[in-house]
């Protein structure tokens, strides 16, 4: 698991470094890399060439960026990493449910609370590492994160994924119906089938119109006008019952 730390208060950064090497200890079939940043700009600047992490820490009393802001920013791009604050003052402590974070821990940090967040960031980060599926493309086979498929698209006899980078991964030709195709991505919740040449990520949907569905990427997909009222249905069910909607 990548981790990304951000905290303009170098002190903390070792304090944090050594709290994660005592926590690889004693969980020692663990993989983890830290990287450590001093502010937003530059946490935001890494994340924009290199990609994301699935662990923020981030401090929320910083400079030119607070770390709400830095959230807001991080899910802005589409990032789904998990975000654990750290901070002196609880007053964001109800702002930062607004970017969906997993945690809210007070300074000076509290080693045994600490390791529980770390805990819950481990099991989920276990839970979203086996959703993945498999795609023969035309010169490899390429392993995707369904969290990261906003949808797939048939276009003839060939299945296009489109990825939360921007990305589109055309597969193989296939042969047979469309939903044998897919069958393996509509096994994962979420995933829903809309018409007879998509497949939707209801966690990338931030609105459903008469005539479409909205994602984010400021992406659409069209709705057949015969199964509009079951696919908002579909839409309103995954939201209430614990789907993420992470869109800003």
């Amino acid at each position: 698991m990548r981790i990304a730390l951000c905290d303009d208060e170098k002190t903390y950064h070792e304090t944090i470094k050594n709290l994660l090497v005592q926590y690889k200890q004693i969980n020692p079939g663990l993989s983890l890399s830290m990287s450590s940043f001093c502010s937003g700009k530059e946490l935001l600047n890494h994340v924009d060439e290199y990609g994301g992490f699935d662990l923020y820490i981030l401090d929320c009393i910083m400079p030119e960026m607070d770390g709400i802001g830095l959230g807001a920013a991080l899910r802005g791009r589409d990032d789904r990493g998990m975000l654990i604050y750290l901070t002196t003052s609880p007053d964001f402590a109800l702002d930062s449910y607004r970017v969906d974070a997993l945690d809210y821990l007070l300074k000076p940090v509290d080693k045994p609370l600490f390791f529980r967040s770390l805990d819950k960031a481990f099991s989920s980060f276990s839970r979203t590492a086996r959703e993945i599926i498999s795609v023969k493309t035309a010169d490899s086979v390429r392993i995707l994160s369904v969290a990261d498929i906003r949808y797939a698209e048939r276009t003839g006899k060939r299945i296009c994924y489109h990825m939360t980078d921007g990305s589109v991964i055309p597969g193989i030709t296939f042969n047979g119906s469309f939903i044998d195709a897919v069958s393996d991505l509509l096994s994962h919740n979420g995933m829903l089938l809309v018409g007879t040449s998509f497949v939707v990520n209801l966690s990338h949907v931030t609105e459903v119109t008469k005539t479409d569905m909205v994602l984010t990427g400021n992406l659409r997909v069209p709705i057949p006008r015969r199964i509009y009222d079951s696919v908002k249905k579909e839409w309103a069910a995954f939201w209430l019952n614990g789907g993420k909607y992470s869109a800003f």
